[in-house]
């Protein structure tokens, strides 16, 4: 039987990044594999980009040098009730997100 993912303690590192512990590891070319993983898990999942939650951290994670500081600080909202977090990191050239995955039963 498969694992199911479910919500987790968010432990995240120095940088301020967190990969829940059950989350496969999946490489950068893989989003057909991390969709077939969602799907068969039955999630849905959105994505929160620090510069429209939390602007002004965006605005001192990315000027000049940027201060990475701000994504330790940085404590995304959840798109609502259920939802829970996959994973939170910077994305090489857009900038640091969050992954947040709920049951896609609960949408219903």
């Amino acid at each position: 039987m498969k694992k199911i993912i479910e919500a987790a303690p968010v432990i995240r590192d120095a940088q301020g990044w967190y990969e829940h512990p059950d989350l496969p590891p999946f490489d950068e070319g893989d989003a057909a594999k991390f969709k077939e993983w969602i799907d068969a898990q039955g999630l849905e999942v959105q994505r929160v980009w620090m510069d429209g939650d939390a602007p002004d951290l965006a605005e001192r994670y990315l000027e000049g040098d940027g201060d990475p500081s701000a994504l330790v600080d940085w404590q995304p909202t959840a798109p609502g009730p259920g939802w829970f977090l996959l994973a939170l990191y910077d994305e090489e050239n857009d900038g640091p997100v969050a992954w947040f995955a709920r049951r896609a039963s609960a949408a219903q």
